[in-house]
C-alpha cells in the first residue's frame, strides 16, 4: 500500500517578535517599539571606548551584512556606547534602537561583544532597524562546544569558520580535542615524534565500527597544528569572546602517543597509530617516567593556550595492563594504593599538582571521580547527570555534557537520508529540553558552570559533516545555556525556520532540516492504531491524495502486513524532503505492554506501546525505533485484552558492539490466560538477531524474559560495563 502525504509549510513572521524574536539565543527581555533607525548602509561609532583589537573585528562582522562601520567622534556616532561598572553580570548588556540611533550599555569587553552579536542579527535590512529595547545576560557562565580533531583533522581555516558560528550564538568556550588513539594533533617541540609519527595513520575504518567484514581505506591520513598556528587560532577566538580549552588525553586514549614513544606503555610494544574506533587496552603506564613526559608536554601546551583550565581527559582508561604491570605495581606499593582506580586518581592528582603549580586548573571527564577526585579539579559529566551532581555535592565546579542531551554525533533523525553516525538518537527537541541543573538541590546549583555540546568525529570526516551534525542543534543549545530555553519549542522552531536557517545558508553552512519532519504520535483504538501527524511549525497542512488529514489509521490484522506512506515536506524554497514510513500490522498492534524492566529514558520510544506501535526497527540503527535497556535481564508482559490464538512470535534484537549493544544470549517465552499462572512455551539460546517462536499458542498474556551478558568482555569497547540490549516490535501472527 502506497499513499502520498503532501506537507505544505507556510511561514508567517509578523507575530514572531512577541514570541521568540529574530535574535538567537533569545534575549532575556526584548520589547519592540514604534521607532525605526534609518541609515544608508553606514554606521558610525566612537572606537576610543573599546579595546583597539575589537574595532577591526566589528568592521569585519558588519561588513558581512554589507554595512560599513566607521570610527567617529562620540558626539556624531550613530552607535553610542556607555560602560557601566555596576552591572551584576559581566556578560550582560542593554541595547536600545531608537529613531536617533543605537545605545549600548555594557560592563566588559565580553558584554560588548554580546551586544554587537545581537545587533548584527537585528539588521535584516541594510537601510533600517526596527525600534527595540533589550536587556540581556546569560544563564550560565560556561557555554561550550567541543570538537574532536583527532579522529578527523580540520584545517585552521575551517576551524575559524566554525568559531565564527559559535561567536554568533554567544558560546564562549571552544573545547579543542587534540589527542586520541587515532592521531596526535599539536606540535610538541621537545617530543617531535608525537607529530612525525603520532599524527599519521596508515589506514582508516570504512563504514560503522560494528560492520562485518571490516573494510579499510589504506590512504595515509593525518595532520597536525604547529604551535604558531594554534596560537593564531587562540588569538582569533579570543577577539570573538571565545576561550580555547585544549584537551590532552591521559592516561587512556593514548595509542597515537605510544606509537611514537612505546617506552611509555606498560608492555613497551611498538604498535601503529590505530585506524579504527573504540577503547584500547594500551594506555600510558603510571610510572614516573611517563608522568614526567606528560608534564613536559603540558608545559608546552600552557605556553600556547592561556586558558584558565586544561582538559586532561581521564575517560575510558582500561586497567587491564596496569593490573599486571610490575612498574604500576611498584607505584602502587610506593604510594600505598590498593586498587587500580586509586592508581588512576593518584596519576590525575600528580598531573593536577603540576598544573596548579603553573597557575592552571584541570578539568576532566567524569571518570576522574573514580578512586577519589583531585582536590581542585573541575568535572565534565558525560555519562549522565549523576557524575556532575556527585562532583557538585563535593563542591567541585562542573560542566554538564551528558550523552542524552549533548552528544551531537548521535543521529538527529531516523530519515533514510540521514548520514552514518555512531548511534544514539538526539533530535532538536531533546536538545531544547536540556537543563544543566536538573535534579540538583538549590544549594549546589552554583557549582554548575554550564553545559557543552560535543562533536566526536569518528563518523564526521569533513567540516561539512560537522556542520550538518551541529546545526541547528547548536542553536537549541545556545538557547538552553543563555536563557534556559524560556520560549515554547514550537515558537523557537518557527523563528528558527524563518530567521536562522536563512542566515546559515547565507554563511555557506550546511545544516539539517530533520526537525521539520512530521512527528508521529501513536494513539491506540479498538481495532488498531492511529498515528497523529504533529505539526513541526504552526502553519503546516497535511494531505493524503489532496485530502486534508490529521493522522493515519492502521487496522489490526491476523497476518503480518506492511503499509508504506511517503510524506512530502515543502519547506519554503528548500528542496523537497520525503519521509518514508513503513508500518507493520499484526495481532499485537496497539496492545499495551507492562515492563517489569523499564527501558532507559534515552531510548523509551513510545513507552508502553513501544513494542506494539507497528514501527519495526531498521538497521543501520538510527536510535529512534528501538527500545533500549541497560540491564542484563529484561522482563515484560504483553496484554492482548482477550484470549487470542496465534502461531508465531517474533521480536527483533540489535547487535552493535561498537555502541556497547549486544544481542541477547538467550530468551524465555511464557503465556497465561489470566495473568496469574504462566506456563513456559519456549526457552532457547539466541540464534541470530531474531527471537522467534513458531508453534500453536492460545493466551491473553505473553511474558518475555531476555537474558544478556552481565558485563561486556575484556578487550571490547565498554569492557566491564553492562551491555545495552535493544529490541523492537513484538509481532504476533497466525
Amino acid at each position: 500500500m502506497k499513499i502520498t502525504l503532501v506537507v505544505s509549510l507556510l511561514f508567517f513572521t509578523t507575530k514572531l517578535l512577541a514570541q521568540h524574536g529574530v535574535v538567537f539565543p533569545q534575549p532575556i527581555t526584548m520589547e519592540q517599539t514604534a521607532d525605526k533607525f534609518v541609515f544608508n548602509g553606514r554606521m558610525t561609532m566612537d572606537n576610543t571606548q573599546i579595546p583597539s583589537e575589537l574595532f577591526p573585528y566589528l568592521q569585519e562582522l558588519f561588513g558581512r551584512q554589507f554595512i560599513h562601520l566607521e570610527a567617529s567622534s562620540a558626539k556624531e556616532a550613530s552607535i553610542r556606547l556607555q560602560q557601566i561598572q555596576t552591572f551584576v553580570y559581566t556578560e550582560g548588556y542593554q541595547l536600545t534602537v531608537s529613531n536617533s540611533g543605537i545605545d549600548i550599555q555594557y560592563s566588559s569587553a565580553e558584554s560588548l561583544r554580546n551586544a554587537f552579536q545581537t545587533l548584527n542579527q537585528l539588521i535584516q535590512n541594510p537601510k533600517d532597524i526596527t525600534g527595540i529595547k533589550i536587556s540581556d545576560q546569560p544563564a550560565f557562565s560556561y557555554r561550550g562546544v567541543h570538537l574532536d580533531c583527532s579522529r578527523h583533522f580540520f584545517t585552521i581555516a575551517e576551524l575559524r569558520k566554525f568559531i565564527d558560528q559559535m561567536a554568533k550564538l554567544k558560546f564562549n568556550r571552544f573545547h579543542w580535542h587534540l589527542t586520541d588513539d587515532q592521531g596526535w594533533r599539536i606540535e610538541i617541540k621537545k617530543y617531535p615524534k608525537l607529530t612525525s609519527i603520532g599524527a599519521w595513520r596508515d589506514s582508516t575504518l570504512v563504514g560503522h565500527f560494528s560492520k562485518r567484514p571490516v573494510e579499510w581505506d589504506y590512504t595515509k591520513y593525518g595532520g597536525f597544528y604547529t604551535q604558531e598556528e594554534a596560537k593564531q587560532l587562540v588569538a582569533y577566538a579570543r577577539i570573538r569572546g571565545i576561550e580555547i580549552i585544549p584537551e590532552i588525553e591521559m592516561p587512556g586514549h593514548a595509542r597515537a602517543a605510544l606509537a611514537a614513544y612505546p617506552e611509555l606503555s606498560c608492555n613497551e610494544k611498538q604498535l601503529p597509530v590505530v585506524g579504527t574506533w573504540g577503547v584500547f587496552d594500551e594506555v600510558f603506564c603510571s610510572q614516573e617516567k611517563t608522568r614526567s613526559f606528560l608534564k613536559d608536554v603540558l608545559d608546552e601546551v600552557i605556553e600556547i593556550f592561556p586558558s584558565s583550565v586544561i582538559h586532561i581527559g581521564g575517560d575510558e582508561s582500561p586497567k587491564v595492563n596496569w593490573e599486571k604491570c610490575p612498574k604500576c605495581k611498584a607505584v602502587m606499593t610506593k604510594n600505598h594504593l590498593n586498587t587500580s582506580h586509586e592508581l588512576q586518581s593518584f596519576f590525575i592528582r600528580d598531573i593536577e599538582k603540576h598544573l596548579n603549580s603553573k597557575g592552571r586548573t584541570i578539568i576532566g571527564w567524569d571518570e576522574i571521580l573514580e578512586g577519589g577526585l583531585a582536590p581542585n579539579a573541575q568535572v565534565m559529566s558525560w555519562q549522565g547527570m549523576e557524575g556532575g551532581i556527585a562532583a557538585a555535592k563535593q563542591k567541585h565546579q562542573v560542566v554538564m555534557t551528558p550523552t542524552s542531551y549533548c552528544y551531537f554525533d548521535y543521529y538527529q533523525s531516523g530519515h533514510p537520508s540521514e548520514p552514518l553516525a555512531i548511534g544514539g538518537y538526539l533530535p532538536l527537541e531533546k536538545v531544547y529540553q536540556f537543563d544543566p541543573v536538573k535534579g540538583l538541590e538549590d544549594e549546589y546549583k552554583r557549582y554548575i558552570l554550564g553545559g557543552q555540546a560535543n562533536l566526536w568525529t569518528e563518523y564526521l570526516p569533513t567540516i561539512q559533516s560537522v556542520e550538518y551534525a551541529a546545526f541547528p542543534r547548536l542553536v537549541a543549545m545556545s538557547e538552553v545555556l543563555w536563557n534556559k530555553s524560556k520560549c515554547r519549542y514550537s515558537d523557537f522552531v518557527e523563528a528558527l525556520s524563518n530567521h536562522y536557517l536563512p542566515q546559515l545558508r547565507n554563511d555557506g553552512v550546511r545544516f539539517s532540516t530533520s526537525f521539520l519532519d512530521p512527528k508521529l504520535e501513536i494513539r491506540p483504538y479498538k481495532t488498531g492504531v492511529s498515528y497523529g501527524l504533529i505539526k513541526p511549525v504552526e502553519d503546516v497542512v497535511f494531505s493524503v491524495n489532496n485530502e486534508i488529514v490529521t493522522g493515519i489509521n492502521i487496522q489490526r490484522t491476523d497476518q503480518i502486513q506492511e503499509h508504506r506512506y511517503l510524506v512530502h515536506s515543502n519547506i519554503g524554497d528548500q528542496e523537497l524532503r520525503v519521509c518514508d514510513y513503513t508500518f507493520t500490522s499484526h495481532l499485537a498492534l496497539g496492545k499495551r505492554v507492562s515492563f517489569d524492566t523499564q527501558p532507559h529514558e534515552k531510548y523509551d520510544h513510545n513507552g508502553e506501546l513501544g513494542l506494539t506501535d507497528g514501527v519495526v526497527g531498521k538497521t543501520p540503527w538510527k536510535g529512534n525505533e528501538w527500545l533500549g535497556f541497560n540491564n542484563d535481564t529484561i522482563q515484560f508482559t504483553l496484554d492482548l485484552d482477550s484470549i487470542t490464538s496465534f502461531n508465531t512470535i517474533q521480536i527483533g534484537t540489535l547487535n552493535d558492539p561498537g555502541s556497547w549493544i549486544y544481542r541477547p544470549e538467550r530468551f524465555q517465552i511464557q503465556t497465561s490466560s489470566n495473568g496469574k499462572k504462566f506456563k513456559n512455551v519456549a526457552k532457547s539460546k539466541m540464534n541470530g538477531d531474531l527471537i522467534e517462536v513458531k508453534k500453536k499458542m492460545k493466551a491473553r498474556y505473553v511474558r518475555v524474559l531476555i537474558y544478556n551478558k552481565e558485563l561486556i568482555p575484556p578487550g571490547q569497547t565498554g569492557a566491564g560495563f553492562t551491555p545495552w540490549t535493544f529490541i523492537n516490535e513484538i509481532i504476533l501472527s497466525r
